[in-house]
């Protein structure tokens, strides 16, 4: 499952393995919002000079295994499409052992300039994007 994410890092699952308690919802959600959130930072969110910044616009969650507090995982995200004002990144949390996947997501990022709303993306956060992925990312044509 490795090869399929840009960013991939192993972490251990928040809890006291001893409690035995399967995680829940809320927890698997937070592993993937904040790794969207470290993905953001290294494309260079702070680097953007309109003022305009990434907000989740619209995320769905898919919880498909059980994990338990105090194992390690590994979580993933990738860049999966974008339009000139929406990016969508995809993300998952699952057992390195055997690659089972635990949680997956679909995070639709748009950016938003206080006072204004939302905006395209801007061109700079893009290149690092494009940067960080190690490809183009064109972007989707409109169906009319």
């Amino acid at each position: 499952m490795d090869q399929d994410f840009t960013l991939i890092e192993e972490i251990t699952a928040p809890g006291d393995p001893n409690d035995h308690h399967h995680l829940v919802d809320y927890q698997t959600q937070e592993m993937v919002s904040t790794l969207w959130s470290k993905y953001l930072v290294e494309a260079g969110s702070q680097k953007i000079t309109s003022g305009a910044a990434p907000a989740m616009r619209r995320v769905s969650y898919s919880l498909d295994n059980e994990a338990f507090a105090g194992q390690k995982l590994m979580r993933g995200i990738k860049a999966a499409g974008r339009s000139r004002r929406a990016a969508t990144f995809a993300a998952a949390l699952w057992h390195p052992e055997d690659g089972r996947l635990v949680h997956s997501a679909e995070m639709v990022t748009v950016f938003v300039v206080p006072g204004q709303g939302a905006v395209e993306i801007p061109d700079e956060f893009w290149a690092g994007v494009e940067a960080l992925e190690g490809r183009e990312i064109p972007i989707a044509e409109r169906k009319a």
